[in-house]
């Protein structure tokens, strides 16, 4: 190979090395909430986007418009919504840009409001305190029609996790099996309006015991006939007692 092929050769590997490391320092920027996604309505909630630490500017964006902007301070910029509305939920993700360019948005974060309707009862349709493996059924109910509940399991504070959304159309209640103790709430929403949903129902606890299931019929027997033996004793004590009764009045 003559020197300019060497050269070309070394042009290419420094292009390419020079490439890869403006793509590594794109990190895609992950964008939360303090709160977590479920916000009651009127409450403030702030969001935070972790890009670079060569950021110089942050973008919250709402769709495909932004929201607000922040002069970057390092990894990491604040968003403040200072009211939740049916306005400001919706779908959010960040971006962010230093003097190579612009990153790649973050995955998107669904913030819903609740509060929008009143909020249904959850229902135990078995006993709260279960053996491990034993199915239990939750019952979300509401006086009003909706086309989609939502079971969540509290995690911890101001954490949970999604079980299960059911579907329907016009419907009153919606039940999810479980065999997982657990706090649990529900809610109800119109697929319509995906961001808006009825406040939050009573938390339902479930817990399991690690005890397994026994017959119980034996030892029901047991304490029906031991009880019968009392009432036979009691009944030859008060005709004893009669008897002697009438012969002292004798």
């Amino acid at each position: 190979m003559g020197p300019a092929g060497t050269a070309l050769l070394c042009l290419g590997l420094c292009m390419g090395q020079g490439i890869k490391a403006q793509a590594e320092t794109f990190l895609r920027p992950t964008l939360k909430a303090d709160s977590g996604p479920l916000i009651p309505k009127g409450t403030p909630v702030i969001l935070r986007c972790k890009g670079h630490p060569g950021a110089t500017w942050y973008y919250l964006m709402m769709g495909e418009t932004q929201s607000q902007g922040a002069v970057g301070a390092g990894m990491e910029a604040n968003f403040l919504i200072p009211s939740m509305t049916k306005d400001t939920a919706g779908s959010y993700h960040c971006l962010y840009k230093t003097q190579s360019g612009i990153s790649e948005p973050s995955e998107p974060l669904e913030l819903v409001m609740t509060g929008f309707y009143d909020k249904p009862s959850l229902l135990v349709l078995s006993i709260q305190k279960v053996v491990e493996g034993q199915r239990v059924i939750l019952s979300c109910h509401s006086e009003q029609l909706f086309d989609r509940f939502t079971f969540y399991e509290e995690k911890g504070v101001n954490t949970s996790r999604l079980q299960k959304v059911l579907f329907g159309t016009n419907i009153t209640s919606a039940s999810m099996t479980t065999t997982k103790e657990g706090t649990y709430r529900c809610y109800s929403f119109h697929s319509r309006y995906p961001y808006l949903w009825s406040a939050s129902s009573d938390p339902v606890e479930v817990r399991v015991s690690d005890a397994t299931p026994q017959d119980y019929t034996v030892s029901n027997l047991i304490c029906l006939s031991l009880a019968g033996l009392v009432l036979i004793i009691l009944g030859v004590l008060l005709v004893e007692a009669w008897y002697s009764w009438r012969a002292l009045l004798a």
